[in-house]
């Protein structure tokens, strides 16, 4: 049986260490470190070290983890950063994002520290350092997090007119493993004022993984919308809100709490009783006449924006192309 609502698409692939990353936003990072690569493992050989160290060192990472705890970051703004590692002499430590700058470099055999400088237009996403040791032992730390939220406005060939704006102030860190901050997407018809749909998803980060690969100067940005704000899992997961809030009261949790029993029981009814028995083909009908799920935007320079909606089959060939503008909220 296919999950109720929108299925998800992973389109990116991991490469060890991280993702795959743009040649725009990274492009000085890579070719310095694949000079770095090369001459690390130039070095080894010379050392004495076998082809299995060589692999052996694969799994290693300079830094200590957990190396920080990540602090949030506005574009535009600086902080300054330590992190624990083993950096014998000769080590090099780089950002992963050319953008950012490194100044007031103090690094000894334990410890990194820097102050980082965050560019105005920086996209949001974690900022991670990569150190290099002379033997070629190598990896990544995320130290921050670009902690920035827009609004996008975006229109489709045959007229489809999208509102993209987040439902939440800030992106929330979750045991330095994920970011997150929840959007929300309108869909109007051609010629129409309300909304005929609207989907609520996640723009979500990984510290494992580099800046999404894009064809213009900046990094794609990708929001999963997950469910309709008219369904049973929306309710759900306002209710988990406002019950992890720390200013609602027990009393208040209490009610919440049966409410939360109640809906999670119809839904569950609706799914493996009547519906399921009428007519199994219900439970994809959804997800194929409509089921607009991944959102994956391609920034430039000035505030416009491309990208795709990924749909359900029956809704323009599976994939809506749109465009439009992108305005930084914060």
């Amino acid at each position: 049986m296919r999950r109720f609502v929108f299925i998800l698409i992973a389109l990116s692939t991991g490469l060890a260490g991280g993702g795959v990353a743009s040649a725009q936003v990274t492009a000085k990072f890579q070719a310095e470190h694949q000079r770095l690569q090369a001459a690390g493992r130039r070095n080894a050989l010379d050392h004495g070290l076998t082809e299995g160290q060589l692999l052996r060192n694969v799994l290693l990472n300079p830094f200590a983890s957990p190396g920080t705890i990540v602090q949030k970051v506005r574009p535009g703004s600086s902080l300054n950063v330590s992190v624990r590692g083993d950096f014998p002499a000769g080590t090099k430590v780089l950002s992963e994002r050319d953008g950012v700058t490194l100044s007031d470099v103090a690094l000894s055999t334990t410890t990194y520290a820097a102050h980082l400088t965050i560019p105005p237009d920086e996209a949001p996403g974690f900022v991670r350092l990569w150190a290099f040791n002379p033997i070629g032992i190598e990896g990544p730390t995320a130290v921050a997090l670009v902690d920035t939220l827009y609004r996008f406005d975006l229109t489709s060939p045959n007229g489809y007119t999208i509102k993209v704006t987040p439902v939440e102030k800030t992106f929330t860190i979750l045991e330095n493993r994920t970011a997150r901050v929840k959007y929300q997407a309108e869909f109007y018809k051609p010629g129409e004022a309300t909304p005929f749909k609207t989907v609520i998803g996640d723009q979500s980060f990984n510290p494992r993984s580099a800046p999404n690969e894009s064809h213009t100067p900046y990094a794609r940005l990708d929001i999963e919308f997950a469910y309709s704000t008219t369904s049973p899992q929306a309710e759900i997961e306002a209710i988990t809100s406002r019950m992890n809030d720390p200013k609602t009261t027990q009393a208040e949790r209490n009610t919440l709490l049966a409410r939360l029993v109640e809906v999670q029981s119809k839904m569950l009814e609706g799914i493996t009783s009547g519906r399921l028995q009428s007519d199994p083909a219900s439970l994809n009908k959804e997800q194929d006449d409509f089921g607009c799920g991944l959102l994956q935007l391609y920034p430039s320079r000035g505030g416009s924006i491309e990208g795709v909606f990924l749909c359900g089959k029956n809704f323009n060939d599976g994939a809506l192309k749109v465009a439009g503008t992108m305005t930084q909220l914060r």
